[in-house]
């Protein structure tokens, strides 16, 4: 990284700068995805800036220009921003780095992103049934491995005769362990499509498959399976490894250590439950009690009630009849009486 210090005037990001940036990256060994994502936030930032020069102010406000466009998280803002940080340490351009968005962490996966198991075998069924045959052992080896879509260039025959893959990616290495019925499908899959080496899952032209294509894929299974096409992609079977896998050893230590994790604060993402589950726990606790008649009287809640704003006084509040209920009272018998916000006609 560069030490000197260059005055805010000077500092003007010039596309010589940029691909040696870009040297730099690769000499780091970063993987190309990565690359190729530092490279396209810092053109953004350089396409705003228009040819002007960047100082804390301009960085602040094309902070705030992504906030505002509406077209991004505050997790991809805040990506980002850091990716521009990086490039501006990297320039010796210190004064000009700016704070990330602070986000309090969710505590609940979103129901319309988590993808069950029972869905995942429905998309299972569905590869099956369209003669999907790459898909479907694709699908199965992500799921039961948590491997990255873009390690399964590392998924070679050779790596499924002995059982175990041993991925470089991140700096780290790493070995996954093949599930013995996993292992026994693969080498049949491969020996039906007369692979005798070399990677598993690959392209007409030999390559490992892609992600696009993958997610593209899985896409079309949706409509077949009956799953909501928003949960479903690549990275979405790492999650569900990481859920089961868990509830089997629950061991965070060793789930972040095959997840390829150095934090295992980004392996407790992996294990957020849905709001839907996170709600029923809260419930399991029991710590609201039924409303019953001690409350009422007459179908009248009288220790609490609306404000009236001109007289300032409290006006009860009734619960409303349902078609099914006889007398409108909220007890514990009959809880699904509806509570009005306004007395109802003719009660004083």
């Amino acid at each position: 990284m560069k030490k000197n210090r260059v005055k805010e005037e000077e500092c003007r990001i010039t596309e010589a700068m940029v691909k040696e940036y870009q040297i730099f990256l690769t000499e780091e060994e970063k993987s190309k995805a990565t690359i190729e994502k530092y490279i396209r936030n810092i053109r953004k930032m350089m396409a705003y800036a228009t040819g002007q020069g960047i100082d804390k102010d301009g960085v602040i406000a094309y902070k705030k220009s992504l906030m505002e466009s509406g077209k991004y998280k505050v997790s991809s803002i805040n990506s980002m921003l850091i990716d521009i940080n990086q490039f501006l340490e990297y320039q010796g351009w210190y004064e000009c780095r700016v704070k990330t968005y602070k986000v309090q962490k969710t505590m609940f996966y979103p129901d319309n992103k988590y993808l069950s198991k029972e869905e995942y075998k429905q998309l299972l069924k569905e590869a099956k049934k369209k003669g999907k045959v790459r898909l479907y052992f694709l699908l199965e080896t992500l799921a039961s491995t948590g491997m990255r879509v873009s390690e399964l260039s590392f998924l070679t025959v050779e790596a499924v005769r002995e059982g175990s893959v041993v991925i470089y990616s991140k700096g780290k290495v790493r070995t996954i362990l093949l599930p013995s019925e996993l292992q026994k499908q693969l080498l049949l899959y491969a020996e039906q499509k007369g692979i005798e080496a070399g990677i598993v899952f690959r392209t007409r032209s030999g390559n490992a498959v892609n992600r696009s294509n993958v997610w593209k894929n899985m896409k079309d299974l949706c409509k077949g399976a009956r799953v909501n096409p928003e949960k479903v992609f690549p990275h979405n079977l790492r999650h569900l490894f990481a859920q089961c896998f868990y509830k089997e050893r629950k061991d965070l230590a060793e789930l972040a250590s095959v997840m390829g994790h150095s934090s295992v604060e980004t392996t407790r993402l992996y294990l957020l439950t849905t709001g839907k589950e996170y709600k029923e726990e809260l419930e399991k606790m029991d710590m609201v009690l039924p409303l019953d008649d001690f409350l009422l009287k007459e179908g009248k809640q009288k220790s609490l009630g609306i404000k009236d704003k001109k007289t300032g006084n409290r006006v009860p509040v009734r619960f409303a009849r349902e078609k099914n209920d006889s007398n409108g009272i909220y007890t514990k018998e009959n809880p699904t009486a509806r509570l009005l916000t306004k007395p109802v006609a003719g009660e004083k």
